[in-house]
Formats: C-alpha cells, sequence, structure tokens
C-alpha cells in the first residue's frame, strides 16, 4: 500500500502521477483530463476533488498541485485515485484501494 503524506495546509509536495495501462504503456492524455479523488476509509463518501495538471500529455504524466484549503484543510487518512478521461474513455487508477492520502495534523 503507498501513502503519499502531508501536513495540514500544507501546498508541497507536489502529488504526481504516471497514468498507464495494465500492461505499463503511458496513456496518452492530449485532450484530456485527469481529477484526483479523496474519500473516507470507512464508508468511501467523497473527502475532495481537484483538477490535476498534465505535465506530459504522451507520457501519461500529471500532477495535482495543493492549494492549502480545503484539500489539506481537514487532518486524516483517505483514499486516493486518479481519474483520467480522453476522448470518450475513461479509467481510474489504481483500480483497488492501495493509494491513500495522510494530512498530518500541524503544530502552528
Amino acid at each position: 500500500m503507498q501513502t503519499f503524506k502531508i501536513k495540514k495546509g500544507d501546498t508541497l509536495p507536489v502529488f504526481s502521477v504516471t497514468m498507464q495501462y495494465a500492461n505499463g504503456s503511458a496513456i496518452n492524455l492530449t485532450s484530456g483530463s485527469v481529477f484526483l479523488h479523496l474519500g473516507s476509509l470507512s464508508n468511501y463518501a467523497p473527502y475532495f476533488s481537484g483538477a490535476c495538471n498534465i505535465t506530459s500529455a504522451s507520457g501519461g504524466q500529471a500532477e495535482y498541485r495543493w492549494t492549502g484549503s480545503p484539500d489539506t484543510f481537514i487532518t486524516g487518512t483517505f483514499w486516493a485515485e486518479f481519474k483520467a478521461s480522453w476522448t470518450g474513455s475513461s479509467l481510474t487508477l489504481p483500480s483497488d484501494h492501495s493509494l491513500r492520502v495522510q494530512i498530518f495534523e500541524d503544530y502552528e
């Protein structure tokens, strides 16, 4: 299980992903979009969704740049997934629940 860790209110580090098919080849994101979705560990209720920047369309690379509010405003651990949409198709990765985001309390 992979866990991305960040402090409450922080905007770095950037959360990067390479969207790939099961065979390892990159999804061409030209004219596409990618969103990061976070949800509750207990009941899968949505917590947050945000648009990602595509950094290499042909390489399937995207990143989510945290804003600090509302995305990292609440502490806790959340399921995370990236959803790519392009030319009438969509794919959610990971396809299992193997990616989490953990937001830690900031002591300021």
